[in-house]
């Protein structure tokens, strides 16, 4: 057993002793197979030129007693998202509240059913909800309710003259060969990116910020050093989730964007003595939210879309040329 699963096992016996293992118990009492989504697996060439990123959908776990719930937000985002219609969504992660609760799946099927009746793609990235409790339960219902992943845990998409690379920033439960192979297919496909005519401009999208002003969080230094580093030219925007908030950040050209606002409990941003820049100015509680973008001709633009007052609002944005 390597240093890094000795040390996933004994996180996970700490979490079953002060949690009782309920919900691992549950999870693996179900044995029923998960609901597959009727959606379409693949973008349509006549699918609108916009397309959606966002992240945390999942609940409030129980065992956050002292957090807020927002069960509500969490399903304005989904009826905002189907009204939409956009060519495809990203979830970047934290899709539900512990992946290997079969139950939980079952429940992000059915709530969006307002998405998923109206056959818009849906590609999802994995965060550490995914994982929680029993990894290897988690992979196995995350790739059960998306089969057409194929058991890829990065992979792209591709949408001239855009580019969505969608990558697994989970590195505690990754071994050293998994890291090696991710490093070395994402230096391999922006190289070839970088070739392509087609494609203008590059998102890296993944679920854990490499900066961010959260009191709960800090900069994900793997972050930084597997995917920034790897950075080439045409790599505009790096868009992650992970922080239930909103934050932007430009840093050496890139933007670096932070949505956690998919309806997990939100948390707060440090706006009195932030370790960076942030480019949004607001409140250190931002409400839930989504980007939105757009291609034009050769430019690609994001708007990002929050529920102020009742009311879906654009509260920012930018745009790569």
């Amino acid at each position: 057993m390597t240093p890094r699963r000795a040390a996933q096992g004994c996180r996970l016996l700490v979490a079953l002793i002060l949690l009782g293992g309920a919900t691992a118990a549950a999870s693996c009492a179900a044995a029923d197979p998960l609901p597959v989504p009727a959606y379409q697996a693949a973008v349509a060439p006549d699918a609108p030129r916009r397309f959606i990123l966002f992240g945390d959908s999942r609940r409030t776990l129980s065992e956050e007693f002292w957090r807020g719930r927002y069960d509500r937000e969490r399903l304005a985002v989904i009826d905002a998202l189907a009204g939409e219609r956009p060519a495809f969504i990203v979830n970047t992660g934290d899709l539900v509240s512990a992946g290997s609760d079969r139950a939980e799946w079952r429940r992000f099927h059915e709530e969006n059913q307002p998405i998923f009746s109206r056959r818009i793609p849906y590609f999802p990235g994995l965060g550490n909800h995914e994982y929680m409790w029993n990894s290897k339960e988690g992979l196995e219902n995350y790739f059960a309710f998306f089969p057409d992943l194929r058991g890829r845990r990065w992979y792209d998409l591709r949408f001239p003259p855009a580019l969505v690379l969608v990558l697994d920033s989970n590195f505690g439960e990754l071994e050293d060969g998994e890291i090696d192979a991710q490093d070395r297919w994402l230096s391999e496909t922006l190289a070839t990116a970088e070739k392509d005519d087609a494609i203008r401009h590059v998102i890296l999208a993944c679920h854990h910020a490499p900066f961010t002003n959260s009191v709960v969080h800090g900069d994900s230094r793997d972050v930084q050093k597997h995917f920034l580093t790897r950075r080439t030219p045409k790599v505009h925007v790096v868009f992650t989730g992970h922080v239930h908030t909103y934050e932007r950040f430009l840093v050496d050209g890139l933007q670096c964007v932070v949505s956690g606002g998919g309806g997990a409990p939100l948390t707060a941003v440090d706006v009195e003595k932030p370790r960076h820049k942030d480019l949004f100015r607001a409140p250190a509680y931002r409400n839930v939210h989504y980007g939105r973008f757009t291609i034009d001709g050769p430019r690609l633009s994001c708007d990002i879309i929050m529920l102020k007052d009742g009311a879906w609002t654009r509260v920012d944005g930018f745009e790569c040329r």
